[in-house]
């Protein structure tokens, strides 16, 4: 854990011992029962299993639907049943994926202690209550064990990554959503198994539903990004820069488009292959992602283009932005099997609404011109398009006094962005 911050390391620490002690006094105060051995055999089988099919989310998050096995064995047995179900889960997991040993621990841990404490609520209602008790206390069980689940985790994320707690993730209603499901399925079969256990393979349709259902915001974010960047794909680009255009022609609002082109790209495949091009473009999209803001979109444009969209954005603030891009591409520097020292620069265009077009394709079309100017004036620098008569009037920020401006003809708006050959 050395390489956690110290906050971190000191909560896992806190939570791995807060749930060792709740093992230990719930073995004292409530041994394992003999005849609940085959059930709970059952469910660390379906609990292992479950535990294989893990869904990323297009936020880096995982999901996975063994939350209703552990929920159902916390209502229906004893902790060291539920104990030996939650190790057994994970460390088949391991077998499959190497990951450092404190994030399966911790994993355990919260698990442990969601589940003892859910466990311990629901077992309030006793052999002889009416069923809606069990179910009052059922819903109740689940909601703690969510609660818990989400805020530990929330913690850890948070002293971690050195997020705020509200950006963790995992306190967003889609996240707590999708648990409140399957919490659903997993008091429901814990409840078929008290009552009537045959109609519990019942609850295995809606199961394979929400399965199914955690896949669907993946397939829609790959749809729409770039699978080497990450970054936006074109197509996305064009429908989320056509609203914004809309948008900002209805209200009166500024926006603005940059490309970026990278300098010499082609050098570069040749010299060193086109791994290392690979693994260059794959950079200049991680800076080009530190340097854009929360609200602007940044995507792929062609093989070694970018195309940034930037609402609320007027021209001289569009120019900090590229600036800063430019800057992060600069510092960028990769080393080769050879030592070599591999370095690549950007030339980068902005146009502004409405005046260098009404359209993304006219914005897209000034941009370019814009790349070009750039281009012929010794590449590694930022040019703004406008028209003739602005050349003279356009205040430019002091931050970016070096910056030229491009002037326009009558043709330039025929002119479509895209990979034209540039060097």
């Amino acid at each position: 854990m050395a390489d956690l911050p110290r906050p971190a390391r000191i909560y896992i620490v806190v939570v791995l011992v807060v749930a060792a002690a709740a093992v230990v006094v719930t073995l004292i105060l409530a041994p394992p029962r003999v005849d609940r051995a085959p059930l709970a055999l059952l469910l660390l089988a379906c609990a292992t299993i479950a535990q294989q099919f893990k869904v990323k989310s297009p936020k880096h998050q995982s999901y996975y639907t063994t939350t209703i096995f552990f929920f159902a064995a916390a209502l229906v047995l004893r902790p060291a049943y539920v104990m030996a179900i939650v190790i057994a889960a994970h460390a088949a997991e391991l077998l499959r994926f190497r990951y450092r040993w404190y994030i399966a621990a911790f994993n355990v841990a919260n698990f442990l202690i969601c589940s003892i404490t859910a466990g311990a609520i629901f077992g309030l209602a006793g052999s002889g209550a009416a069923p809606w008790s069990r179910m009052a206390l059922a819903i109740l069980a689940g909601v703690v064990f969510i609660a818990l689940n989400h805020l530990l985790t929330a913690f850890v994320i948070m002293w971690a990554r050195g997020v705020a707690l509200s950006k963790a993730g995992t306190l967003d209603l889609e996240n707590l959503g999708t648990d409140v499901a399957l919490m659903s399925i997993g008091a429901l079969g814990a409840l078929l198994l008290l009552s009537n256990p045959w109609l519990v393979p019942l609850t295995l349709g809606p199961l394979f539903l929400i399965y199914r259902s955690l896949l669907v915001p993946t397939l829609k974010e790959e749809a729409r990004t770039d699978p080497k960047t990450e970054l936006a794909n074109m197509k996305h680009w064009s429908a989320v820069g056509g609203d914004e255009i809309d948008r900002a022609r209805r209200f009166g609002r500024p926006l603005s488009v940059a490309i970026a082109d990278l300098d010499l790209l082609r050098d570069i495949n040749n010299r060193y292959g086109h791994l290392v091009g690979d693994q260059m473009i794959v950079r200049v999209a991680q800076a080009i992602r530190s340097a854009v803001r929360d609200y602007d979109l940044p995507a792929r444009f062609g093989g070694d283009e970018f195309a940034i969209l930037m609402p609320e954005t007027t021209l001289p603030e569009a120019l900090i932005v590229a600036e800063r891009i430019r800057q992060g591409v600069q510092a960028i520097e990769l080393r080769v099997s050879d030592g070599t020292r591999v370095m690549v620069s950007a030339s980068i265009g902005v146009a502004a609404f409405p005046r260098a077009g009404g359209n993304a394709s006219e914005l897209l079309a000034a941009a370019d011109r814009a790349v070009y100017q750039a281009k012929a004036q010794g590449r590694n620098q930022v040019c703004a398009f406008a028209e003739p008569a602005d050349q003279l009037r356009w205040p430019r920020p002091a931050v970016v006094t070096t910056l030229p401006v491009v002037g326009a003809t009558s043709s330039d708006a025929s002119l479509v962005g895209g990979p034209h050959g540039r060097a």
